[in-house]
């Protein structure tokens, strides 16, 4: 009888073991890990700001017409314009002129800018371009095919996220957003955006730049600079007295 007992106790623990490796395999995520440097031709000189960031791809399909989204781990590159202020490629998508539109779209790979741009630098977007039910095999595939990538690449300006500047930086109502194809009409002449590379990576995620002003040094606030921050660690305290009370 015993051995029935840990014959049926050992299928149950299978199955649940099972179980949980079909849910992780289907729900888990995906990480792409990677280097953006955005260079800005002033005059005669060159400035950039970089940043690692690291992108989480989701890979729950429960809702197969549903479009999936990423989390992004990091901040946005800023790059330091002297008495112009700073430029931020931030993390959220831009309104786009009709031209701009149609010229995004076809290298549209149904994320967000900030989670196409890798697939667009590698030229890999062929490779996601459905959403029907098999998205999630073509989505595994091409996430597997874009890791085995490197070197840089740089990005089209029509596939970038939103350029943002502060007319005063201490303030975050001042915010505009910035043309990629126009820095002057924002900066004045001489400014022009010379390029946004990209390269895969396994460095640690780059820090706050220093030059942030310190509202957006606040945790968990402005998440199109800041990304998707965790929440704050949950606290026991309220639960206390009552597990003080259940000890005595």
């Amino acid at each position: 009888m015993k051995k029935v007992y840990l014959i049926v106790l050992g299928i149950f623990a299978g199955a649940a073991i099972a179980l949980i490796a079909l849910i992780w395999i289907r729900f888990h995520s995906i990480d792409v890990r990677y280097r953006l440097t955005v260079e800005v031709q002033d005059g005669d000189q060159i400035k950039a700001g970089s940043s690692v960031i690291d992108v989480a791809y989701p890979m729950a399909d429960i809702f197969t017409d549903a479009l999936p989204d990423v989390s992004i781990s990091g901040y946005a590159p800023t790059v330091d314009l002297g008495e112009k202020g700073l430029l931020f490629l931030s993390f959220i998508d831009p309104i786009r002129t009709p031209a701009q539109r149609k010229e995004s779209n076809m290298m549209r790979c149904f994320y967000r800018d900030i989670g196409c741009m890798p697939f667009v630098a590698y030229k890999l977007t062929k490779l996601i371009v459905s959403s029907s039910s098999s998205f999630h095999g073509e989505r595994k595939a091409a996430l597997a095919e874009l890791l085995r990538q490197s070197g840089p690449r740089e990005v089209p300006l029509a596939a970038l996220p939103q350029l943002d500047r502060f007319l005063d930086i201490n303030d975050p109502n001042t915010r505009v957003s910035v043309s990629p194809d126009d820095l002057a009409a924002s900066f004045g002449p001489g400014f022009q955006l010379k390029r946004v590379i990209l390269q895969l990576t396994d460095d640690p995620v780059t820090p706050p730049p220093e030059i942030w002003p310190q509202w957006l040094r606040v945790k968990r606030q402005n998440a199109e600079f800041r990304g998707d921050e965790p929440p704050p660690p949950r606290s026991w305290t309220p639960f206390l007295p009552w597990i003080e009370q259940g000890s005595r």
